[in-house]
């Protein structure tokens, strides 16, 4: 008999699984490949919203292996409920930061419709200059609330690399496979859920003074009077963000004065990122539903 051994934290993050594991834990790993390379380039609301969308489908692999009846005997073992426990308090702190990147979205939309209602009934500038002006006030307190946001993620960053000490417990060389298996998949889990969440935070966080880089090609384009809606491609790797913000405060600084066309760029931007605003909120949303299940998954392993 193969006498019971441990298996840290950090070890199993090394161990290479052979072509015999679970086909869950070889899906999970496959996402968390493609989320990884999504989350490295994800410069755009586009790019973004694909990343939320695939850490949504991780999350339902991840349940339904931690819902499996193998990965429960195994996870339910008495040695093993330490970890357990730190996967809950885990998975407690995601929910705190994706329900607070959430409400920070949903305020985001709020500015954005004020600005299009603004801007679509033409209530004069008046108007337009007090949406555009609380927006900017937002945005500038906004950034307090992502320091706190990615201050969690740090701590939780910490917590998944074995800064709380938990560790599984294996009792045979079938076991430890197995283990090692569903212990590798939660931590990437856990890993991309924190690159995912940090990608989101940095790509909200756009500088509010931006380069004269961005603000000189916005220029140009309201100075030519083109809606260029169609043409925002020709800047793939710009922040929506950014792009706004520049446009919003050329607005704010030559107001009505230079024409309607310079109005109608500017409710073109906000129309178009208003909606993929939207499909971020959405994706969210999705999330949090995901990691309450998870939760729930976990407190199921600890009731066994």
């Amino acid at each position: 008999m193969v006498p019971t051994s441990n298996l840290s934290i950090r070890s199993i993050k090394s161990i290479s699984l052979p072509g015999r594991s679970h086909p869950l834990t070889l899906e999970i790993d496959e996402l968390l490949n493609k989320i990884k390379t999504t989350a490295a380039e994800a410069v755009s609301a586009g790019a973004i919203c694909s990343g939320l969308s695939q850490l949504s489908r991780l999350y339902k692999c991840m349940d339904d292996l931690l819902t499996s009846s193998t990965t429960q005997v195994m996870m339910s073992c008495e040695q093993n409920k330490k970890w357990v426990d730190e996967l809950v308090d885990e998975s407690v702190k995601f929910l705190d930061v994706c329900g607070g990147i959430s409400d920070m979205i949903s305020e985001i939309k709020g500015h954005y419709k004020d600005l299009l209602c603004s801007l679509r009934r033409r209530k004069g500038e008046l108007s337009v200059e007090n949406s555009i002006m609380k927006y900017s006030c937002f945005r500038k307190k906004m950034k307090k609330d992502i320091k706190r946001l990615t201050g969690s993620l740090k701590q939780i960053d910490i917590i998944i690399n074995g800064g709380g000490g938990g560790s599984m417990v294996v009792k045979s060389e079938s076991d430890n496979h197995q283990l090692a298996a569903v212990i590798k998949a939660v931590i990437g889990v856990s890993e991309v859920t924190v690159l995912v969440f940090e990608s989101l935070l940095m790509f909200i966080c756009a500088p509010v003074s931006k380069p004269k880089k961005w603000s000189l090609g916005v220029s140009k384009l309201m100075h030519k009077g083109s809606v260029a809606c169609e043409d925002q491609q020709e800047n793939g790797d710009a922040n929506e963000f950014e792009r706004t913000g520049a446009a919003l405060r050329i607005l704010h600084k030559n107001g009505f004065s230079s024409g309607m066309r310079n109005v109608q760029i500017v409710h073109c931007w906000l129309e178009r990122f208003g909606a993929q605003i939207e499909s971020m909120e959405g994706g969210l949303e999705c999330i949090f539903r995901c990691l309450v299940q998870t939760r729930v998954s976990l407190l199921n392993i600890i009731s066994l």
